[in-house]
C-alpha cells in the first residue's frame, strides 16, 4: 500500500506521514507472522533451487565449450582460433553436445571449417 500512498497527489505531507506510520506497523506484524515467514522461506528456497540449476547448466555449457575446442585443436589445429571465437557464443548444452559429436566425426578440415562457419555470429 505504501507505493500507492507515495503516488497520491491529493493528500498533504502530514497526512501521508501519518498513514505511512500506520502502514509501517502492519509491515512489522506481517514480518513476524508465522505464515508470512513460511511463505518467505519457501520463496527463498525456490530461488536457491533456480540459481543452482542455472549454475549447473552454465557449468555444463562451459565444459562442453572446452571439449569442442579441444577436439578441434587435436583434429584440426589450424582451426583452433576459429573454434574459440565461434564456440564461445554457444551457451546451450544440447547445441554444444551436438557440435562436439559433429566435430569429432567430420572427415576433414574443410568440413570442420564449414561446420564452425555455420555457427551464428
Amino acid at each position: 500500500m505504501g507505493f500507492v500512498l507515495r503516488r497520491v497527489k491529493t493528500l498533504q505531507r502530514s497526512e501521508k506521514r501519518e498513514i505511512q506510520e500506520r502502514l509501517n506497523m502492519w509491515d512489522d506484524l506481517m514480518e513476524r507472522d508465522p505464515k508470512m515467514r513460511k511463505i518467505r522461506k519457501e520463496s527463498e528456497a525456490k530461488g536457491e533451487v533456480r540459481g543452482e540449476a542455472k549454475g549447473k547448466v552454465q557449468g555444463l555449457a562451459e565444459g562442453l565449450q572446452k571439449a569442442v575446442i579441444t577436439a578441434v585443436k587435436l583434429r584440426f589445429p589450424p582451426l583452433t582460433e576459429l573454434a574459440q571465437q565461434k564456440v564461445s557464443r554457444v551457451r546451450q548444452p544440447d547445441a554444444l553436445n551436438l557440435l562436439l559429436e559433429q566435430v569429432t566425426s567430420v572427415p576433414d578440415e574443410d568440413a570442420a571449417r564449414s561446420l564452425l562457419d555455420r555457427i551464428a555470429a
